[in-house]
Parts: structure tokens; C-alpha cells; sequence
């Protein structure tokens, strides 16, 4: 996979083994020591160079896609709970043909691997995005 690393990418980083937060890379410097390659990173309610925070590259998730406004039309972006719904109570549900990936409702990010209310409720997102 061939992967552009640019300023303005969306993100998902952990800072301080927190779950996956949602931020953009900045523009600026990136830093390397023994730990690593850092990069620096807005957490998405901090918009200014200032308050970036350089994250560890290993730390980074990188494989984000923009989800299409008119999916909601066809009920391809779910919120969480509607998914839930749909796997817990509809018998035409097929785990192993199911694609799905967890989603903030702009972006969505890495497949849904085990579908259940238990796993889904502890990822950090309110939607899915269903294909």
C-alpha cells in the first residue's frame, strides 16, 4: 500500500495509552531520536500550530477515507447503535461477508472484527460504515 503522508491528513494517534483520538498531521517539524520518527499532530479541537503534539509514527493510524455524504440516504453510515440492531436482531446477518468499519461520521477507519454489542461499545466512534 502506498501511503502520502501529508499536512492536513486526518488521523487516528493514541497519546498516553488513551484510546484512538482523531487529529490531523501538522504542518511544522517532525522529529527523529532513539524512540523514533515523531510527527507533529492537531488533536481535532486544536486548530493552531501551538497546539500540536508530536506523536510517535508507531502510535499513528493512517488508513482514513472520507465518507460520502449520500450514504446516509442508503444506509450505508449507521450510527453504533443502529448497527448493533442490525446484528443482534436481523437473521439475514453473515459475519463472514460483512464489511464494516468504524466511523465519526466524516471519515471512517479500521474493519469491524468482531460483531458484537460488547466489542463495538468500547470503540471511541458513534457510527459505522457499512458495505
Amino acid at each position: 500500500m502506498e501511503l502520502n503522508i501529508r499536512a492536513g491528513m486526518r488521523v487516528l494517534y493514541k497519546k498516553n495509552n488513551s484510546n484512538w483520538l482523531i487529529g490531523e498531521i501538522g504542518g511544522g517539524n517532525a522529529a527523529i531520536n532513539e524512540d523514533g520518527l515523531y510527527l507533529p499532530i492537531w488533536s481535532q479541537k486544536e486548530q493552531n500550530e501551538h497546539d500540536c503534539t508530536l506523536v510517535n509514527i508507531n502510535d499513528i493510524f493512517f488508513d482514513a477515507h472520507i465518507v460520502d455524504d449520500t450514504w446516509k440516504d442508503y444506509n450505508i453510515l449507521l450510527t453504533k447503535n443502529e448497527y448493533i440492531k442490525i446484528i443482534e436482531e436481523e437473521e439475514s446477518f453473515i459475519k463472514s461477508i460483512e464489511k464494516a468499519y468504524v466511523s465519526d461520521g466524516e471519515y471512517y477507519y479500521y474493519p469491524i472484527t468482531k460483531f458484537n454489542r460488547t466489542w463495538l461499545e468500547k470503540q471511541p466512534f458513534d457510527y459505522v460504515v457499512r458495505f
